[in-house]
């Protein structure tokens, strides 16, 4: 058999070297994948989760029992107790025709005007007990957010169009009026939609109020075109 040449490897001084394992990398050489040196890891956390984080961790304030506070606190409940004292007025000074069937017309805003005045007595109680809460120190957690005013100026323009049509238009279209614009302040935007609702909730009211009361509601221009 031929022998195998082992002479073994040299260094620049003929001094002989050890020669590296098999299968091993060269001394000096870093493992693949690390960082050069010199460089910091990125950070696990960028900045916008640990804000996602903060805000989960700070309560959030509960629609039923924040306290609510501001010029809202109080505007709010006195509008409810004007509608409502109209209501109550309306219903005892209203004019029952000759024709009418009990319970006549005067039930339906007497009833509404009552349960107006209820719920603005609740909000003006519920507001008297946080002044006295807050006065005394004690912890109601976080508040209410402010209040949103262009919903309820949208609400209250829309209520005046329908007093200021109700007589030349009629029932069915003020009324319809009336919905579309309470939905449009409350958020809803597809108009056709929302005319279809609110000229079906109209048309409802017209009808209850007819078969229901025996009452005719004014008819306006379709009256004199039909």
């Amino acid at each position: 058999m031929a022998n195998r040449d082992e002479t073994p490897a040299t260094g620049a001084d003929g001094a002989p070297t050890a020669a590296a394992p098999s299968g091993t990398e060269p001394t000096g050489t870093p493992p693949a994948g690390t960082p050069p040196a010199g460089t910091e890891p990125a950070a696990t956390e960028p900045a916008a989760v640990e804000e996602a984080a903060a805000e989960e961790a700070a309560p959030a304030h509960d629609p039923e029992t924040a306290p609510w506070t501001g010029p809202g606190a109080w505007i709010f409940p006195g509008l409810v107790a004007l509608f409502g004292v109209i209501a109550v007025w309306g219903a005892l000074t209203i004019e029952a025709p000759p024709n009418s069937a009990p319970p006549g017309p005067g039930v339906v805003p007497g009833v509404i005007g009552v349960l107006l005045l209820v719920v603005a007595a609740k909000m003006a109680f519920d507001n008297l007990r946080v002044a006295r809460a807050v006065a005394a120190g004690t912890d109601l957690g976080p508040p209410a957010p402010p209040t949103e005013w262009s919903p309820v100026a949208l609400t209250l323009g829309a209520l005046a169009v329908h007093v200021a049509l109700l007589e030349p238009l009629g029932w069915l279209l003020a009324g319809t009026l009336l919905f579309w614009g309470v939905s449009y302040a409350f958020g809803a935007r597809s108009p056709l939609r929302d005319a279809v609702v609110s000229l079906s909730m109209s048309a409802a009211v017209q009808v209850g109020f007819s078969f229901g009361l025996g009452l005719s509601l004014p008819g306006g221009v379709l009256e004199m075109v039909l």
